[in-house]
């Protein structure tokens, strides 16, 4: 795909693009901000390598697909900005609970729509962030399995094993319990539709999601099971190699991503920026 002023080039089978001959320091047009909206909703997450942005600019450009959101994981924000958050792992700082398959803050009542992460400082050949389409994979199921999951409920807890509520419980027992009760579990489809491109997709995760309501636990787990061993496949997968400078944009509600924990207790650095319009899960 080529716009008048870059190229859009598709790098995975179920998802992934790549964006080059652009500069997202420079002002962009109305048509070309429509044409990498475009590009987000149709290939999940995009790439736009050589880049060399502020976090400011890395705020323009996520702005570009939707309303910023003040950031609420276990990161710290750079500079007290609400908005933008510093990943910085080494050997006192090893990375935490990003390797589990999630979409993020599926536990919220509006979770982010996407999320932008730049790339300042990386290990080299390490590091790598795999996505993978929930969209495909709701896709692979039989007939008989999409009508089973319909309409069914499961529930998303902020306060599960992921190992970013360590971090939190660091910063105090108030200050975790506060977080905690301000996040209560909520009830999310399993099943939910795209309010963008209206695909269905499947909306569990291992990382937050507890059990599947109003049917007995055992069935419940054998489902949920049976849904997270989709993630994995590597058919549904795209796995991204970082360079300096590169950012990348994903659709949270259509994937789930996992990092890649090989590179412990080398230096990386990213900045993180998250946007929203998708509304509440239905």
């Amino acid at each position: 795909m080529t716009t008048s002023t870059f190229n859009i080039e598709k790098c995975g089978a179920c998802l992934g693009a790549l964006v080059t001959n652009i500069d997202l320091t420079l002002k962009l047009s109305y048509q070309e901000k429509i044409s990498l909206r475009a590009a987000l909703d149709q290939h999940q997450v995009i790439f736009f390598p050589n880049q060399n942005l502020t976090p400011n600019h890395q705020k323009n450009a996520t702005e570009i697909f939707g309303p910023l959101l003040p950031s609420d994981t276990f990161f710290e924000h750079l500079n007290d900005d609400p908005h933008v958050e510093v990943v910085i792992n080494d050997e006192n700082n090893p990375p935490i609970g990003t390797a589990k398959w999630h979409a993020d803050l599926t536990w919220a009542k509006e979770p982010p729509a996407g999320t932008s992460l730049y790339s300042r400082e990386i290990p080299t050949g390490k590091g790598d962030t795999i996505w993978v389409s929930m969209t495909a994979a709701y896709d692979s199921l039989s007939e008989r399995m999409k009508q089973y999951l319909e309409g069914l409920k499961a529930l998303h807890s902020w306060d599960m094993g992921l190992g970013g509520r360590q971090a939190i419980f660091q910063q105090g027992g108030d200050h975790y319990t506060k977080r905690k009760n301000s996040n209560p579990p909520i009830a999310q489809p399993l099943v939910r539709t795209h309010p963008r491109t209206k695909q269905k997709l499947i909306y569990v995760n291992p990382g937050f999601t507890s059990h599947i309501i109003d049917i007995p636990r055992k069935e419940s787990d054998g489902i949920l099971s049976f849904l997270y061993d989709l993630a994995p496949r590597p058919e549904f997968q795209l796995r991204h190699k970082w360079d300096v400078g590169t950012l990348a944009v994903w659709d949270n509600t259509a994937t789930q991503h996992a990092a890649v924990d090989d590179f412990f207790p080398a230096y990386r650095e990213l900045t993180r920026v998250t946007f929203g319009g998708h509304g509440k899960p239905k």
